[in-house]
Order: C-alpha cells, then sequence, then structure tokens
C-alpha cells in the first residue's frame, strides 16, 4: 500500500503504485499516475494529465504538469517523466498545450533548484541541469546534455547530445552535439572532451571531433558554410563526425537556426 502523508492530498490514489510515498502537504491530481519506487516529499504538486514512472524523487515546492500559461487545464496535454528523474526544489515542468505533443522526459535527468521547464519540450534522458536552467516551449534536448547555472535555452532550440553549455549561456540557436557553449548570445568555444571521456569515448573519436571543430569553428560562428561541412564530412568516416555534420546542415537550413521551429513561427 502506498505510503501517503494524512496531511496530503491525493485525488486518485489508485492512480499510485504499491509503494509510491506522498509527503505532508503534497497534492496529486485525479489524472496523474505514479510508478512504483517514486517519492514525493512534502510541498510538491502535480496536476493535470501526467504519468511519472518508477523511481522518481521529486523535492518540496516542485510543480510538475501545470498547465502552460492562458491554458485550462482542461485543455492542457500530457506531461510525462520516464524513470529515474530527479526534481530538486522550486523546479516547474509544465504540460504540454493543447494540440501539443506533449512534455516529454527521459530517463536518469537530474533538475537541480529552479529549473524550469516550457510546454511540448523533450529531454532524451542522461541529462544535468544546474540551478535555474530555463528549458523553452517545444526546445529539444538530445541525451547526455549538461548545463551550468542560468542557462536559457531559447524556445524550439536544439541541445545536441554531450554538450556543455557555461553559466548565463543564452542559447538562442541549435547548439551543436560534443561542444561547449558559451556566452550570451552563446557561440561554440571548443569540444566538450571531459564529458565525452567521461561517457566512454575513446581516444581516437575524441581525436576525430576536435580536429572537425578546427575545421569547422573559429569561435566567432555557430554555423559553418557549407564548403566547410563538406570537408569535413570528407576528411573523416567516424560516425560522431558524420553526426555532427548531419547536425549542423539541418539546423543551417532553417532561417532562425532552430530547426524544431514551426515554419508560421519562423517566418
Amino acid at each position: 500500500m502506498s505510503d501517503i502523508s494524512s496531511k496530503a492530498l491525493v485525488m486518485n490514489p489508485s492512480g499510485l503504485a504499491h509503494d509510491v510515498r506522498v509527503g505532508p502537504f503534497s497534492f496529486v491530481g485525479p489524472e496523474v499516475t505514479i510508478g512504483a519506487g517514486t517519492v514525493l516529499h512534502s510541498h510538491v504538486t502535480v496536476t493535470g494529465r501526467t504519468q511519472i514512472a518508477g523511481e522518481c524523487e521529486l523535492f518540496p515546492g516542485c510543480v510538475v504538469g501545470a498547465p502552460p500559461v492562458g491554458v485550462a487545464e482542461a485543455d492542457a496535454g500530457q506531461c510525462v517523466l520516464d524513470e529515474r528523474n530527479v526534481i530538486r526544489e522550486h523546479v516547474i515542468i509544465a504540460a504540454g498545450a493543447p494540440g501539443g505533443r506533449g512534455t516529454l522526459l527521459g530517463p536518469t535527468n537530474l533538475f537541480m533548484v529552479g529549473c524550469q521547464v516550457g510546454h511540448d519540450a523533450s529531454v532524451a534522458g542522461e541529462g544535468l541541469f544546474a540551478n535555474f536552467t530555463r528549458i523553452g516551449q517545444g526546445a529539444g534536448i538530445e541525451k547526455f546534455v549538461r548545463t551550468s547555472g542560468l542557462t536559457v535555452i531559447s524556445d524550439y532550440a536544439t541541445v545536441g547530445a554531450y554538450s556543455f553549455t557555461t553559466g548565463y549561456a543564452s542559447v538562442e540557436r541549435d547548439a551543436p552535439p560534443y561542444v561547449i557553449m558559451q556566452g550570451l548570445p552563446s557561440r561554440v568555444r571548443s569540444i566538450n572532451v571531459e564529458n565525452l571521456r567521461r561517457c566512454g569515448f575513446d581516444a581516437d573519436t575524441i581525436q576525430c571531433l576536435k580536429s572537425t571543430f578546427r575545421m569547422l569553428f573559429n569561435g566567432s560562428v555557430t554555423f559553418p558554410p557549407p564548403e566547410a561541412l563538406q570537408a569535413a564530412e570528407e576528411a573523416s568516416d567516424n560516425e560522431h563526425v558524420r553526426i555532427l555534420v548531419d547536425f549542423l546542415r539541418r539546423s543551417a537550413d532553417c532561417p532562425t537556426g532552430r530547426w524544431l521551429e514551426p515554419a508560421e513561427e519562423a517566418c
């Protein structure tokens, strides 16, 4: 049987797995489902059409599944958290907008104090988001992304896998995979060597990416010209070099540099 504090309000206890723990002064809405092993500490709000998988942990003051601004709760879309997500204090994760894809968080993410995830954003998994990181509506975060505090990721921007943003970075266009982004507006600064090593990349692959970086970036551009992309592609048959080049081509083809942005908003 779920361990629900007598001071908590759970509208539909049958939606909770048998060993879910809910602390005092928490609220769980009637359409919420929560998987095995998940813990809600005190003063947690989970509402709307929210699905939380097993082994997640939600800390005081966080709000998950509330409707986007200007949208009635009955009209809001889904909010889905995969397993092993840790949501620290005062994090806000919005539900999807009406007719949208929903807000989707993959497995094993850590959202530190005060982070915000906009409606219909997606986070692939294995991410680490430092205090007060803002992920805009419709943004796409690929796997193993790391952010420093107060990073702002614009609406519909994509942050590529294994990348890192420094403190106060403002990601206004798609951020390539494997790199460090810095500044306001952010610029590509270097290959994210330390994160690649921690994630098990071998020395040869890291060297290939470093060589490709020198061909593509000089610290002042985000999207290299087509001829530079072609030269980088021809210089190496490494899979990760191909992923980097394909990412840059896709983003460069968009007027705003954000390939997830709907055409009607990009005009």
